[in-house]
């Protein structure tokens, strides 16, 4: 409608029902709003996935991302890292959101379900055609 060339719909498929995704990181997700989520390095630090500088993760606001955001070099001396590493596998291995990191975009807020991904792009492409369809007199009051 602005002009898109694409879109992002990863946030989406990530809530879908064939993602390989805890139940509890999905429920989490679609409770959340756009204002749930921040870009920080915290959860590569305790994984140990070292990226380039620039690159950070948007994830969910949990109790372990904000207990470390801001504080990087702490969580990545030795003994920390290794301990917050043990941490957050076993919270993800037990699907407990507050003590790992959940990878969302901030389209999070839009997301109201965990549907089949099918479904979830059907429900995308007749929005779009819906849009498109009224477009014209839509955005510029101009009959079609």
């Amino acid at each position: 409608m602005l002009g898109a060339d694409g879109v992002l719909v990863g946030s989406r498929l990530w809530a879908s029902a064939e993602a390989l995704v805890p139940p509890n990181f999905q429920a989490a997700a679609v409770a959340a709003d756009g204002d749930s989520t921040i870009r920080t390095t915290v959860v590569d630090i305790a994984r140990r996935f070292d990226w380039p500088k620039p690159f950070t993760a948007r994830v969910m606001k949990t109790r372990f991302t904000m207990d470390w955001h801001g504080r990087e070099a702490a969580l990545a001396e030795p003994a920390t890292r290794e301990r917050e590493e043990a941490r957050y596998w076993k919270a993800f291995q037990a699907d407990d959101v507050d003590n790992a990191g959940v990878f969302v975009g901030e389209a999070v807020g839009l997301i109201r379900d965990v549907a089949p991904a099918g479904e979830s792009l059907r429900r995308m492409v007749r929005e779009a055609e819906e849009l498109l369809g009224s477009a014209p007199e839509a955005v510029s009051g101009a009959p079609t």
